[in-house]
């Protein structure tokens, strides 16, 4: 038996497929953890980016963390959805493809993150102090989730 076999094999992944309850608890968490992740990541980078000048970098630096768990509410929930469908999911173009942006976009906000922390630590508070390179990050980060949703609501039709 292939390793993907054996994933759809264990009794999470059955739970998933079969049960009333766990394919509709899996996509709530997996919304929820999107929703935290990609809204917070978004909010920071537009405010990179000049918008929301009203909101301090160190405010928002806050709610990185809150981001992260969204992060790994998402990582939990959706290994549970990979496991009900791996052998299925794992040569899937639209699923592949979220997945590299879903990486993409995790590091990218890391990097900026980082970056923001040393600008606050060197006192740069204010938006048109952010670097080329911060708002390469910005935009990437944008784009990089926004391809991973796209693709990943695509999953379930194509």
């Amino acid at each position: 038996m292939n390793l993907f076999a054996w994933i759809e094999a264990t009794s999470l992944a059955e739970y998933v497929r079969v049960s009333a309850l766990g394919y509709p608890m899996m996509i709530a968490l997996h919304s929820l953890g999107l929703a935290i992740m990609v809204g917070l990541s978004v909010v920071l980078s537009l405010r990179v980016l000049g918008f929301f000048r009203a909101i301090p970098f160190t405010a928002l630096q806050r709610l990185l963390p809150v981001a992260w768990v969204g992060f790994i509410v998402n990582t939990l929930s959706g290994s549970s959805l990979f496991a009900a469908q791996a052998t299925t999911y794992v040569t899937d173009f639209e699923f592949l493809l979220k997945m590299t942006f879903v990486v993409i976009g995790a590091v990218l906000v890391g990097l900026m993150q980082g970056a923001i922390s040393a600008n606050i630590s060197a006192g740069i508070t204010t938006a048109s102090a952010s670097s080329s390179t911060l708002r390469l990050f910005a935009i990437g980060t944008i784009i990089a989730w926004t391809i991973a949703m796209v693709a990943g609501r695509l999953i379930a039709y194509l």
